[in-house]
């Protein structure tokens, strides 16, 4: 039932007025902060089985395999083509240097998964970068707890036209409430409205094709 509310709160993305307001960056925001946990993977909430992004008590939180579980932008092209989108896999490595070294899996109509490797450059903040090669000027981490979700903001930057984006993140390819409770908050405050969001299906064409290294 919970999850039934979820998906309806997220795509109504809250009725409030549109304005814009700061965009926020996670606190003390660290792809290098470490995990307590140990052993070979961590058990979530009702005792799953998490293995993989819990691999060891030295790796890096943010660091791992994610999935875009739902997003919401002004973007013309994301628009049109919205309802024929599946979940795309994403895949971050933290580099010595601050940047991200950021792997797309994208399932495609015809069933196999385009991949796209790029670099998130490290910001004059922790939590906030930019990616030149995709027009994306403005990247923040706006939320995150590590474990679960992350609310992702994007400014796109093509020719005179800019766009905004909020992309949420979980790691599992499924909805996560308190992710998605702070993607509904954020997104009316940045003017983004509640037909311009969709969840995304869940795909097989990514599944296991960006392995850890």
């Amino acid at each position: 039932m919970w999850q039934v509310l979820i998906v309806s709160s997220l795509l109504a993305l809250l009725q409030a007025s549109p304005g814009r307001a700061q965009v926020p960056i996670q606190d003390n925001f660290n792809a290098d902060q470490r995990s307590s946990h140990v052993g070979s993977g961590h058990s979530g909430p009702g005792g799953r089985h998490r293995a993989g992004f819990w691999a060891s008590s030295s790796a890096p939180q943010f660091q791992g395999t994610w999935y875009i579980v739902g997003a919401v932008s002004d973007d013309q092209s994301f628009q049109d083509s919205k309802d024929d989108m599946k979940m795309p896999v994403v895949l971050v490595t933290p580099l010595g240097n601050g940047d991200l070294a950021v792997k797309f899996g994208y399932p495609t109509p015809d069933g196999r998964c385009q991949k796209l490797d790029t670099t998130f450059t490290k910001g004059a903040v922790n939590g906030q970068f930019s990616n030149p090669a995709m027009a994306q000027t403005d990247i923040r981490v706006a939320s995150t707890d590590y474990e679960h979700f992350a609310v992702m903001y994007f400014q796109t930057q093509k020719a005179d036209v800019t766009n905004t984006w909020l992309q949420l993140y979980a790691r599992t390819p499924e909805l996560f409430p308190e992710g998605a409770q702070k993607m509904q908050q954020l997104a009316p405050q940045l003017g983004l409205s509640p037909s311009q969001g969709a969840l995304l299906p869940k795909s097989e064409e990514c599944a296991g094709a960006l392995a850890m290294r």
